[in-house]
């Protein structure tokens, strides 16, 4: 099976914390198929020294024969339905993996 490379920015002004919750309850169902291998947020840089880390958006480490079928596990995900994600910019590229440590 292919494994695909996912970044998926949220839109300018976005707020994704109301949906956080049904976001990280949709993961373990995704991870015990076997879709899903990795996940998690990206940040912008702060603004200021010690300044608030702020979401950019997320990274996805998804498994799926086609980069059509990865795009629609993506899509199923409620930041994507409730328009948090830019999915008029998702990056999607195939993705190689050397190496994988579990984390600690």
């Amino acid at each position: 099976m292919t494994e695909w490379c996912v970044i998926a920015y949220d839109k300018v002004g976005s707020d994704r914390s109301k949906l956080r919750p049904q976001h990280l309850a949709g993961i373990p169902p995704q991870v015990e198929q076997g879709k899903l291998v990795c996940a998690g947020a990206i940040f912008n840089e702060p603004t200021t020294p010690g300044g608030e880390r702020t979401f950019a958006g997320s990274h996805l480490q998804v498994v799926a024969p086609t980069k059509e079928e990865a795009l629609n596990i993506v899509k199923g995900d409620i930041f994507a339905r409730e328009g948090i994600w830019d999915m008029d910019n998702i990056i999607i590229y195939q993705f190689g993996c050397a190496v994988r440590e579990p984390k600690k």
